[in-house]
This record gives structure tokens, C-alpha cells and sequence, in this order.
């Protein structure tokens, strides 16, 4: 196999086509022809681009013979991502965009696929001056929304480039070893606190669309119970201690129940946000009361593998070592 086979082989596995495989590239759809029929060669640096974009290593490009899937693999990074405007979060698997436009809408896009291409399957904005919060998501071949106008966008392709002019905060990657993370004997609450929150969770149904992603550092959510319209889309900063988490707060918020006469119904966003270094409790005498700015949710109970921590309203917030739903772990 030549290297011009080589590069085909890995843009026709990915149903791309010539044109589009040069834009992911930078380049354009005749140089990628003449690299397919061996009439001219890619600079390294397009090989490495190559290589980082669909998971191959460098050598089983250049190298004749060797299968797409071989043992040394460069592992797709992952990645959060913020402007003045919006901000991203983006896995192998999916892409969460939480973002602000005009003036007074805020919202929501999930998009799910591939490293290659994924799709809006999900979106959810709130109008602040008209205090209207508007929801679409796909369920199979069904499309479930409460707004046809917004409906339309479902099926846009996720736009890869729009973070290379955002900031990089934190990356991190998928945990393809297979092993479970350490129980609470091995590496104590606080690791595994850690350890565990490192995931994503998708499910959706009919009546329900959920997604749940938490890194080292910020929680995500992307939460639509159809029943008394049960809208949660949140990015939030935790501190994890030993006794429990901490909350230092939260830069995006939508957050839609009922008629809104909750206390905790709230809706904004400040990607400017960032997270200062604050005393965490000591003890459950600082408790705060759940609904302030910040929130303490201490270790109810736990086992070797589960930890519970006090929810708010007597709720409980259950972690464990293996969790059945998981799509993704991530490391550092």
C-alpha cells in the first residue's frame, strides 16, 4: 500500500469526502487527489494533523501495510473551550455548547456523532425578555420540541472549528484501559469523588432527554423532563473535600419548572466567570443553605462502592465505582 492508498483508506473509512477531507485539513480538494494517486506528498505537519483527527499514529500512515487499528494510537484529546460569548465542551463522542446571543437569549446545543462529524440532536434556549424557554431534541426518527421554529436546527453539523478562537481551560481523555477507577478503601472519599464524577451519561426517551458530563473540574448539564416542563441546562465549578463538594458556582444556568415560582427556578449567563480559591468547610456547622450562591452537599453515607451526599430538600446524590449508564470515563 502506497501512502496516497493509505491516506484514501483513512478518508473513505470516515465518509468523507475529497473535498471535505481538505477542509478539515486546510486544504483543498485537487491537493488531496494528487496525494490519493501518489503525485505529490503531504507535509509532516498535515501527516500529524492526519494522525490527531482520526486516532491513527503516524507510522501506520507512512509506513506500507499497516491496518488502521494498530497498536499504537494516538488517543483523541477532549477538551473545554470559552470566548466572551460562549463556551464549549467536546468528547469522541459528543459537543455541549452553551452560549449567549442579542441580548436576552441564552441557550443550549447538544451534539452527538464522531471525532469526524457529529450532529444537533438537542437544543434548548430561554428568551429573558419574553421569559419563554424553548426545547427540541431528537428521539429516534421522532423530532419531541414545544416550539416548531426551533425545531429546524436540529441535524446542523457541529462546527469543529469555531474553538480554535476560544480559550483552552482544561483537556483531558477518553479512558480506553477498561478498568474500573479505585473503591473508597484503596483511594479514599475525596479521590474517588474525583475519579468517578470523571464521566459522561447520555439517555433519552420519549418523554425525557438527559446528558451529564463532569471533568476534573466543571459539571455539565443538559436535562429536559417533558413532565411540568423540567428545563436544567448548567455548567457548574465543585470543589471535592473530604467530607463532600463544595460549589464555588456556576457561569450558565437555565433553569425552567413549572410556573418559575421556585426558588431555585434561574436563569443567566457570565462566561467571563471564573472560580476563585475559597475555604472549604471543616465541619457540618457551615453547612449553607442549599439555594445560595454557594452549596456544601456532605457524605451522607457510603461503601467501598458508592458514596451518598446530601442533596438539597432531602434529596440524595448518589456516585458509584460502576456505574452501567456510563458512555465515557476520562483522564487527565
Amino acid at each position: 500500500m502506497t501512502l496516497g492508498q493509505r491516506i484514501m483508506q483513512i478518508r473513505t473509512e470516515n465518509a468523507l469526502s475529497q473535498e471535505q477531507f481538505g477542509e478539515m485539513l486546510g486544504t483543498t480538494r485537487q491537493t488531496v487527489s494528487r496525494w490519493e494517486l501518489d503525485q505529490a506528498y503531504p507535509e509532516i505537519s498535515k501527516i500529524v494533523m492526519i494522525s490527531n483527527l482520526f486516532s491513527v499514529s503516524v507510522d501506520s500512515i507512512i509506513k506500507d501495510g499497516i491496518s488502521t487499528f494498530d497498536d499504537v494510537n494516538i488517543p483523541y484529546t477532549c477538551g473545554v473551550y470559552r470566548s466572551k460569548t460562549s463556551a464549549i465542551v467536546e468528547t469522541v463522542k459528543y459537543a455541549l455548547v452553551y452560549y449567549k446571543r442579542e441580548k436576552n437569549i441564552i441557550g443550549a446545543k447538544f451534539y452527538a456523532g464522531s471525532p469526524v462529524k457529529k450532529e444537533l440532536i438537542a437544543i434548548c434556549e430561554r428568551d429573558l425578555s419574553e421569559n419563554k424557554t424553548k426545547y427540541a431534541y431528537k428521539y429516534g426518527d421522532k423530532t419531541i420540541s414545544n416550539d416548531a421554529e426551533i425545531s429546524v436546527s436540529l441535524g446542523e453539523e457541529y462546527d469543529k472549528i469555531a474553538k480554535n478562537n476560544m480559550r483552552r481551560l482544561e483537556k483531558f481523555r477518553i479512558d480506553t484501559s477498561g478498568k474500573l477507577p479505585p473503591t473508597v478503601s484503596e483511594a479514599g472519599i475525596k479521590n474517588c469523588l474525583v475519579l468517578w464524577r470523571s464521566q459522561d451519561r447520555f439517555e433519552v426517551t420519549g418523554q425525557k432527554f438527559f446528558f451529564y458530563l463532569c471533568t476534573s473540574k466543571t459539571e455539565y448539564v443538559f436535562s429536559i423532563d417533558r413532565q411540568d416542563e423540567n428545563i436544567y441546562c448548567a455548567a457548574s465549578y465543585n470543589t471535592i473535600f473530604d467530607l463532600g463538594m463544595y460549589s464555588i458556582g456556576q457561569y450558565f444556568r437555565i433553569r425552567n419548572y413549572k410556573d418559575n415560582s421556585e426558588r431555585f427556578c434561574s436563569f443567566g449567563a457570565d462566561f467571563s466567570f471564573e472560580p476563585k480559591s475559597s475555604d472549604v468547610p471543616t465541619d457540618k456547622l457551615n453547612l449553607r443553605e442549599c439555594g445560595n450562591k454557594n452549596a456544601i452537599w456532605y457524605v451522607k453515607r457510603y461503601t467501598d462502592d458508592e458514596i451518598v451526599l446530601d442533596g438539597c430538600g432531602g434529596d440524595e446524590y448518589v456516585f458509584k465505582r460502576k456505574n452501567d449508564d456510563v458512555d465515557e470515563r476520562f483522564i487527565e
